[in-house]
């Protein structure tokens, strides 16, 4: 066998050993590679020369011969994920299989880009040194961003729930502390990606995912694919215009369907019992109690999503939407939303809630940096 099929060989048994949680056989990397057993020998021979696999003991329990059980070391490399929010910064440490060995999040402290990169580059580099693979080569670090990500990679627009209103390169910093490769995406993107590796969307092809906190975006799923488009904006509903008019929305106020704007809304109205809600969970609860202008703001919240929900459907026609957030993940409006969305269209989807809560957008971090730490090390394998 030549060396080119050797590489291939070896790109394939790694390729399987990543998607693993737990270690595996020769006969099992054979079966899932479609590889004779003297290929597999040979593959993982070179693996373990380059340290990407090691054997980690027998398999027992089973007739016949035991067999030895393979895996992909901790040693191998680790993999970084920030995700950059409104309120909380949250970053997470794994392994090249996307398995977290360290986790931490804390309130987003000053606002503004450059700011709040410091600030997670510091939270990062704390985590990382905590963990127990503080040793190990970093080979991605992924960043889950609040915008409109750019052609290059880097920079990133609309960013208005951090206060970043003119474009910001996101990447350098964490390239710069970190010497490794950085990857970014748009946070909702990366919960839609999330929720179909390791959350509520698992089974499904089409669907979207509709964030509804400080503000509002969405990450459409079309046959197993993110949708971006031209511009990268594919996905920010936060910009649909009030229906029949020609006004374009501006991109300092664009969150009108997210808390923030909702709690600005209440502190404007009158008829309460008390002082008004300071939380979205306290204005829930008491527009559930009956307190009018409680209901009548969740109702009006109710409508607006429905309304994006629909528009949404009007395009890709998703079998499902998730709906996640810190005001989207709340059965009041999940139930209210989802009966507002049957009344205005003809093939209404199933609204299900997030599988993954408000760690959506870190976890696909995570499986971004996992994505990109594979091909690299493929391509490396293939050299």
């Amino acid at each position: 066998m030549t060396a080119a099929a050797h590489a291939s060989s070896a790109d394939q048994v790694l390729d399987v050993l990543l998607h693993q949680t737990e270690p595996v056989t020769r006969p099992f990397l054979a079966t899932s590679c479609g590889l004779s057993r003297p290929t597999i020998f040979a593959a993982i021979q070179q693996l373990e020369q380059r340290g990407l696999v090691q054997a980690v003991g027998q398999q027992s329990g089973t007739p016949g011969r035991s067999a030895t059980l393979y895996e992909v070391p901790e040693g191998a490399g680790a993999l970084a994920a920030v995700d950059i929010g409104g309120s909380n910064l949250r970053v997470a440490i794994a392994d090249l299989r996307g398995q977290l060995v360290g986790e931490q999040h804390e309130p987003t402290a000053r606002p503004g880009g450059p700011a709040i990169v410091a600030q997670a580059i510091e939270l990062l580099r704390s985590t990382l040194l905590a963990s127990r693979m503080a040793a190990v080569p970093l080979r991605t670090i992924g960043v889950s961003v609040p915008g409109v990500l750019e052609h290059d990679g880097r920079t990133v627009r609309y960013a208005s729930n951090i206060d970043q209103f003119e474009p910001f390169d996101f990447a350098t910093p964490f390239a710069d502390a970190f010497d490794t490769v950085v990857i970014l995406d748009n946070n909702v993107n990366l919960a839609a990606m999330a929720e179909r590796w390791r959350g509520a969307a698992r089974e499904l092809s089409t669907f979207a995912v509709v964030a509804v906190g400080a503000g509002i975006g969405a990450g459409i799923v079309h046959e197993g694919r993110v949708m971006r488009g031209a511009h990268g904006a594919a996905g920010e509903v936060a910009f649909l215009p009030p229906f029949g008019t020609r006004r374009k929305v501006d991109a300092r106020a664009h969150d009108e369907a997210g808390g923030l704007s909702l709690l600005h809304d209440a502190q404007s109205r009158s008829g309460w019992r008390g002082d008004p809600p300071t939380t979205v969970e306290d204005l829930f609860r008491r527009a559930a109690a009956g307190e009018r202008p409680a209901a009548t703001l969740v109702e009006e919240e109710c409508a607006r999503i429905a309304s994006v929900i629909a528009s949404i459907c009007a395009v890709i026609d998703p079998e499902t939407v998730v709906l996640t957030g810190g005001v989207g993940d709340n059965d009041q409006l999940i139930a209210r939303a989802g009966s507002l969305t049957e009344a205005m269209i003809p093939f209404p989807p199933t609204l299900i809630r997030s599988g993954l809560g408000d760690r959506a957008s870190l976890i696909g971090a995570v499986h971004l940096a996992a994505q990109s730490a594979k091909q690299e090390l493929v391509e490396d394998t293939s050299g």
